[in-house]
């Protein structure tokens, strides 16, 4: 069970944000605030693993107000656009992940999942843009042989923590050929388990998460 602290200045965000998060068997909401102002309150968590982030326009010193507070805890951030984008203060030693404000539940859990796993997750529109900017380098990852299409596809699939047997059922092949694919992506990326596979990748730029 992960535990997540909900950031957002108006009351609707913080409601929609904490039901999306509660009804996730292995997050769990611990407290909801407007901002870093709260955090000493008496009822302060003491260590979320993660904090969902609103970050407004007016308020673009929030997250790193927030890291000072809780320095071993990932981040989700949601932003207005991609040009709101800026790496997180002490990024390296802590992942985190950049989202537009439109994203769907499932992506904000997804990246939820994924930065407690030591993950950075960043919407495609800000990958392009911080790349353009030169603010987000990747690691570049030589691989013997590249990824196919069809591999692409299951890794992105894997990513979202699913079975074998739910990739095939979404890419509509059987659940044998879904298993091979994966074992053909960690061979492909050196990896020992699906979970490192994905980090290689995310980490790579093979993958946006």
């Amino acid at each position: 069970m992960f535990g997540v602290v909900v950031v957002a200045a108006y009351p609707a965000v913080r409601a929609g944000l904490r039901t999306i998060v509660a009804a996730e068997a292995d997050l769990s909401v611990l407290a909801t605030r407007t901002g870093a102002e709260e955090e000493d309150g008496p009822d302060a968590p003491s260590s979320p693993d993660v904090l969902v982030v609103d970050v407004e326009t007016d308020r673009p010193e929030l997250p790193a107000r927030l890291a000072a507070r809780y320095p071993e805890a990932a981040q989700v951030l949601l932003l207005d656009g991609p040009e709101a984008y800026r790496p997180p203060e002490g990024a390296a030693a802590r992942p985190w992940a950049a989202l537009l404000k439109d994203a769907s539940a499932e992506e904000i859990v997804a990246a939820l999942r994924a930065v407690v796993q030591g993950l950075v997750v960043l919407d495609p529109a800000i990958a392009r843009l911080a790349t353009e900017r030169g603010s987000f380098a990747r690691v570049t990852l030589q691989l013997d042989e590249p990824l196919t299409e069809r591999e692409t596809g299951v890794l992105q699939l894997l990513s979202l923590g699913l079975p074998n047997k739910t990739i095939a059922a979404r890419l509509g092949i059987s659940e044998h050929t879904a298993k091979f694919h994966v074992g053909s992506i960690m061979a492909k990326l050196g990896a020992s388990s699906r979970t490192e596979a994905v980090a290689q990748a995310a980490r790579s730029g093979l993958l946006v998460l």
